[in-house]
């Protein structure tokens, strides 16, 4: 995998905390915390489609394009948390938490296979 640099390191640990922050605060703040949010994924997901992986390794690559969709997952549930907020088109009931718990899921997942994998692979 390709390794990103402590700039990229450092946004990508903010976003994660954005993220967080944003999910926790909306029914506290809705509209500003759907701005951190949305923030926070965006800067997550970028960070997270600069790595790559060159190998050969069918298992990280499969693990690679699962956590690419759940980057997508997460930007989305940004999505759906505007259009829950402002009433846009027939999605009036949270459905956004539904695409989070899904993107949570890929995403913890992803953290903890490809270290396994790459691991198990470097020792063969």
């Amino acid at each position: 995998m390709k390794e990103l640099s402590r700039t990229q390191n450092v946004i990508y640990a903010a976003g994660a905390v954005l993220i967080l922050v944003g999910a926790v605060l909306w029914h506290a703040c809705g509209n500003v915390a759907i701005y951190i949010y949305c923030i926070g994924s965006v800067m997550f997901a970028s960070m997270q489609f600069l790595q790559s992986y060159q190998g050969r390794n069918v298992t990280l690559k499969r693990l690679r394009r699962q956590q690419i969709i759940g980057a997508f997952l997460l930007m989305a549930t940004g999505v759906l948390m505007i259009i829950n907020t402002m009433h846009l088109g027939y999605l009036y009931h949270n459905e956004w938490m539904g695409c989070l718990a899904i993107a949570a899921f890929i995403e913890c997942y992803t953290a903890f296979r490809i270290p396994y994998v790459l691991k198990h692979e470097s020792e063969n």
